[in-house]
């Protein structure tokens, strides 16, 4: 695969992890336990690593689940290979901004590929309100 395609698949997979998978809760401020939080990853990617869109969705709230499933499908297409070889999501902080809290993720895939920055965003009643993945 030549640098510019593998580039190309990059900016996709970016451009459309942020288009799709950003909407924010107004409920947020939830200070989920850093094992809730954990949970919740780990259900998201065993989601996207079956390209089950419904459950996928169904971890969201009411903005979340306004993600169309075309664009679900795309970004499971090209994750969901790495996630079947093995991955590990290491949390790395928590930060606040525009009055929302976010927890940010290191994603290390077993293919030894590039790492992934994944962003949470865990509403009050527990449905993620957000995840950006970079």
């Amino acid at each position: 695969m030549t640098i510019t395609r593998l580039s190309w698949l990059r900016a996709g997979l970016f451009a459309a992890a942020v288009v799709l998978f950003a909407p924010l809760s107004h409920a947020a401020d939830a200070n989920p336990t850093p094992a809730v939080e954990a949970q919740i990853v780990k259900d998201l990617f065993d989601a996207m690593q079956a390209k089950d869109y419904q459950k996928f969705i169904g971890l969201g709230n009411e903005n979340f689940a306004k993600l169309e499933k075309p664009q679900f499908d795309a970004v499971a297409q090209q994750l969901a290979p790495r996630l079947q070889t093995g991955y590990q999501a290491d949390r790395l902080t928590t930060y606040q901004q525009q009055g929302y809290e976010f927890t940010l993720w290191k994603v290390s895939f077993k293919d030894n590929g590039d790492d992934i920055i994944a962003t949470l965003n865990v509403t009050r009643n527990g449905k993620v309100g957000g995840f950006v993945l970079r």
